[in-house]
């Protein structure tokens, strides 16, 4: 594509001034085309670091270091926070004379979310530039930038956005900037069209499989029919490249089948029932499924058959026994479920301590992360350590999968507590603590930038997981905030329509010239 060989070449050019290349490649990841170059990105950036780029940061804005030091971080680069020295007064605050500088207070705010637990800078980066720019938004800024201000003190950091969505959203910014590449954004609508073609596709295929192959709502209706969204939440997970189209059909899947289960525990079965159906998945057993309701029988085996095929499909295909390990993951989430469901039964709200030890597996993610494991590494990605990783619920596994407890109940708590439901954290943080709602909701953001920036170590340091599974995590936490940010995206059908729809059907304008 013509397009796109201009854009590689602009990427790969020495001629470019060193902060007009910065703001390149940030474009070009916020238009969502840094997957068509993401080798090409690498080496520039490595050129950056191996030429010193911050060796001399006085020189620079606040702009071009913190920009520069977020972009570096995302891609795997330790880029020491000392690069921030000459903006700072003896006794480590921020200068005055930055506090005027809305670009720069921007992408210094954006780059505080990129901190290490320990960096003590980033706590003060973060609440100087949300001051500034919440006065200087009091006072106006004019244009682009004071759209793009309001969107991310309203919304969440870029490090946190689910990039296809926010890539439909800069479009329009791109467009109003002057200048801009007009090659730039022609490949960007191009490319956001394509994928979306992509997953119409995937889409027809995962219903057809919903509807025809399965078939088990017209049997049991008692769960949420959330193909869509569980489509949705796989893009999230997988959002552009087209080699692992059917991985997310794998993913949708899986998140089906949590919705099957996690709905039988919660809503259809009785607490009896849900024991002998615990006991069949630890056992992996179907003879044990006899005494059981033909709903629940119906469940079982969809999730047995559909695990097993999955397992199987893999081994055909490339030689891994992975069935172990998806049977750990489903044995795990279940034997959680009914212990939920006895304290629910019970009418039991556990100590909050008690709650989190478990309620980071209830959430489901585990599941979902240890089958895309399977599903992105190559063949010699899957190592005995990254084996044992997964076996272990490795920190990074742990880290990701409490992240998504914690968005999930700041997200769902009160419509749980509504009706009745006590397998709640932040209902068990207030019943034990008696602080209010707001209290509690105040420090589970505390907890989760506490998790945040204990998972952006791993992302600079060595771990058993390659890079392409690292990014699917990441990928992971950005769609479980697009889900659960503005309610519960797969309890109440709605909360996901608009992003849906601009994600998967409403196609992008390409201007012909």
């Amino acid at each position: 594509m013509k397009l796109e060989e201009m854009v590689r070449l602009s990427i790969n050019s020495t001629d470019m001034e060193p902060r007009s290349f910065v703001d390149f490649i940030e474009d070009v990841h916020r238009l969502g085309l840094a997957h068509r170059f993401e080798d090409d990105i690498n080496k520039a950036l490595q050129m950056i670091v191996s030429t010193e780029y911050f060796k001399d940061s006085s020189e620079k804005s606040v702009h071009d270091i913190a920009l520069l030091f977020r972009i570096l971080r995302e891609h795997g680069f330790d880029v020491s926070k000392d690069v921030f020295k000459s903006f700072q007064d003896e006794e480590g605050n921020f200068k005055a004379d930055i506090s005027q500088d809305v670009q720069g207070l921007l992408s210094l705010y954006e780059a505080s979310y990129l901190a290490f637990e320990g960096e003590s800078l980033w706590e003060k980066a973060n609440e100087f530039s949300r001051t500034h720019l919440m006065n200087l938004m009091k006072e106006g800024i004019e244009g682009e930038l004071g759209e793009q201000v309001r969107h991310v003190l309203e919304g969440l950091p870029y490090h946190q956005c689910f990039a296809r969505l926010e890539a439909r959203r800069y479009f329009d910014t791109y467009t109003k900037m002057e200048p801009h590449h007009r090659s730039l954004l022609e490949l960007a609508k191009l490319d956001f069209n394509m994928v979306q073609s992509t997953y119409q596709k995937e889409l027809k295929e995962a219903s057809r499989w919903w509807t025809k192959d399965i078939g088990i709502i017209s049997k049991a209706n008692f769960f949420r029919d959330r193909l869509v969204e569980s489509y949705f939440w796989a893009v999230g997970m997988i959002p552009d490249e087209s080699q692992f189209s059917s991985s997310r059909n794998e993913i949708t899947k899986e998140a089906m089948l949590i919705i099957i289960i996690d709905d039988a525990y919660d809503v259809y079965g009785t607490l009896d029932e849900m024991e002998i159906f615990t006991d069949a998945v630890v056992r992996w057993d179907v003879d044990a499924i006899n005494s059981l309701p033909d709903k629940l029988k119906l469940s079982f085996l969809t999730l047995y058959n559909t695990v097993n095929v999955m397992a199987y499909d893999i081994f055909k295909e490339r030689g891994i026994n992975c069935l172990p390990y998806l049977k750990k993951a489903w044995i795990d989430l279940c034997k959680v479920y009914i212990h939920e469901a006895r304290c629910f039964h019970n009418k039991v709200i556990p100590p909050f301590k008690e709650f989190l030890d478990t309620a980071w597996i209830s959430a489901s993610g585990g599941v979902l992360l240890i089958h895309s494991y399977f599903l992105v590494c190559k063949d010699l990605d899957i190592t005995e350590e990254g084996l044992q990783a997964l076996t272990d619920y490795h920190d990074i596994l742990r880290c990701a999968m409490k992240l998504l407890r914690l968005i999930n109940d700041l997200g769902t708590a009160m419509d749980e507590m509504e009706r009745g439901e006590t397998s709640n954290s932040i209902l068990s943080y207030m019943n034990e603590t008696g602080n209010s709602e707001e209290e509690a909701r105040q420090y589970y953001k505390i907890l989760i930038d506490k998790e945040w920036k204990y998972l952006n170590k791993f992302l600079v340091m060595d771990s058993p997981f390659p890079k392409s599974f690292m990014q699917l995590i990441m990928n992971f936490l950005k769609i479980s905030y697009c889900t659960y940010q503005n309610g519960d995206g797969f309890a109440q059908q709605g909360v996901l329509k608009n992003r849906i729809k601009s994600v998967l059907v409403d196609p992008v304008l390409v201007d012909v010239a």
